[in-house]
Parts: structure tokens; C-alpha cells; sequence
């Protein structure tokens, strides 16, 4: 132990059981993967998967699961500056969104969800108004008819669809992830009740026969290994009318660089698209991807 620590020892013998409680914690927590190596997504770290088993068998975990900081790694890490952010954009995007808050508050009521107050509309989760930003932009993108078959690429505990089944009348919604985190969502829209139907299927399951009328993707696509990337757009991507797709890699300042595809490969393989700006701008090398607008 170093010296600077067997000091505070000495004088709280609490910072002693925190430093045990925090080794202890460290040699024993557990690491749970899906895909080998080599063929994972950066959200396939060990911890949030095995965050995701615990939640999915646990009540308690269940019931707290957001708040884990294994699962804040991945998901549920918006600030309060980006929430006030995505709120201003809102409002000026679709007001009507405002009117109709303790709608989306709904996302917060499992889970425990980090709630935050913001001017207008009370205690929220940033996270729930970044979900409601995105539906704002579909809207202002595609307009609210955005067909009856939605996909989405990377679906957390399915908080987009719950957002989206709030704003937009579609008859189907596909949850396409790993199989543990779409148990997870599946217990967790179980909690709520959809206008819509849904359903859970991984990639290695889906057929690739299936026309979307819309696919959405926060990050999630692009954080896939490139290999898995082209799979994505062979079976579920190059078939969609519509795309919205939000990516931190693809650029040479991205986020993610290594073992990604380019955005000159994604020009080859994906539906003719635009780039539009990520707002507000997380990473200087954030952007969106559009099609069918």
C-alpha cells in the first residue's frame, strides 16, 4: 500500500474499507461477452453485458438498472448541458412536444432513471429528452408519416420505441441487438403499454427479406465491427425506404476509427444518402445520416 494511503488509513479506518470494498469489487467483478473477439461491438465490453444478465434475472437490478455505472458506460450518460441543448432544439423543431411532456415522462418511471429539472418542464432524464430530440428530427426529416415497418439498429432498454410510439402511428416496430439486451427491453416495454406492436430478433435471426419503411440507429451501427457493419446493411439497411442514423465513426476524427467502415465505403453500400450535422455536436467527428427525405 502506498504511503499516502496507509496514511489516510491510520486517520479514517473508513477510506480502509473503501479501498478493500473497491479492490474487492475490481477481482471480482464479472465479464460477460457475446461475440468473440474481433467481432464485437464496443457496447460487447464484458460489463455491460453482464450488467444487462443481472438486470434481466434480478428485481432489484432491474428496478436500478440505469443508474449502474457499467450501464451508464454504454447507455444513459446524457449531460444536463446536452439535455438543455436537445430541449432548445425541441422547442423550436416541434412545440407540440412540449404540451404533451408527462407523456414522455412515462421513459422515467422504470428503471431509475437520473432525474433532472429543466425550465418548462420539470424533472425529467436527460437521456428521455435526447430520445425525444430524435423523434423530433424524424418528424422535421421525413415528416409524420413515416410508414408502418420501423427497424432500429442498437435499441438500449427500447426507449426510442417508446418515445416514437408517443409521436408517430406505426403498425411494427423490429428490435434488432444482442439477445440478452433485447430480453432486457422486451421486460422492460413489457412495463409499459405500446399503441404499436414489437418484436426482438438478432442479427443472425433476421432473414433479410424484410423492406423498412424507416431504420433508425443511435451510434449503435456505428460503434459494429466493419464486418458486422456490411452484414447490417446487406440484410436490414440497403432494403430501407427511409434512414436515420446518428455515427461516431466513419471519419478520420471519429470517435471510433479502428476496424470501422469508412465514409467513403459507406457511400458504396448503403441507399444514396445526406449528412447532416449532429446537434448539438457531441464529438468533433459526430454526424447524421439520412435517406429518403
Amino acid at each position: 500500500m502506498k504511503i499516502k494511503n496507509l496514511k489516510k488509513v491510520i486517520k479514517d479506518p473508513r477510506h480502509a474499507l473503501r479501498l478493500l470494498k473497491i479492490k474487492l469489487l475490481y477481482k471480482f467483478r464479472q465479464f460477460e461477452f457475446v461475440g468473440t473477439i474481433g467481432n464485437r461491438s464496443a457496447s460487447d465490453n464484458g460489463e455491460y453485458v453482464a450488467c444487462v444478465n443481472e438486470a434481466i434475472s434480478s428485481y432489484k437490478a432491474f428496478s436500478t438498472f440505469k443508474q449502474d455505472p457499467r450501464y451508464q458506460a454504454i447507455l444513459e450518460h446524457t449531460s444536463y448541458a446536452q439535455g438543455h441543448s436537445y430541449l432548445e432544439i425541441i422547442k423550436s423543431q416541434t412545440p407540440s412536444f412540449i404540451l404533451k411532456i408527462d407523456k414522455f415522462k412515462e421513459n422515467d418511471l422504470i428503471g431509475g432513471a437520473k432525474l433532472q429539472n429543466f425550465e418548462e418542464i420539470g424533472a425529467i432524464s436527460a437521456s428521455t429528452i435526447r430520445y425525444m430530440k430524435v423523434a423530433s428530427d424524424i418528424i422535421m426529416i421525413f415528416g409524420n408519416s413515416i410508414g408502418d415497418r420501423i427497424g432500429e439498429i442498437g435499441v438500449g432498454y427500447g426507449g426510442q420505441l417508446l418515445i416514437l410510439d408517443k409521436v408517430f402511428k406505426f403498425k411494427q416496430y423490429d428490435l434488432v441487438d444482442l439477445p440478452p439486451v433485447l430480453i432486457l427491453a422486451s421486460k422492460y416495454i413489457e412495463s409499459h403499454t405500446l399503441s404499436s406492436a414489437y418484436q426482438t430478433i438478432s442479427l443472425n435471426q433476421h432473414q433479410g427479406n424484410i423492406i423498412y419503411d424507416l431504420v433508425v440507429s443511435n451510434y449503435a451501427f456505428s460503434e459494429l465491427p466493419s464486418e458486422l457493419q456490411t452484414r447490417y446493411i446487406e440484410k436490414i439497411l440497403s432494403k430501407a425506404k427511409r434512414g436515420y442514423l446518428t455515427m461516431n465513426s466513419g471519419k478520420h476524427n471519429s470517435a471510433f476509427i479502428k476496424n470501422k467502415l469508412s465514409l467513403y465505403e459507406l457511400r458504396k453500400l448503403l441507399p444514396p444518402f445526406e449528412i447532416i450535422e449532429e446537434r448539438p455536436l457531441t464529438h468533433p467527428g459526430n454526424y447524421i445520416i439520412i435517406w429518403g427525405h
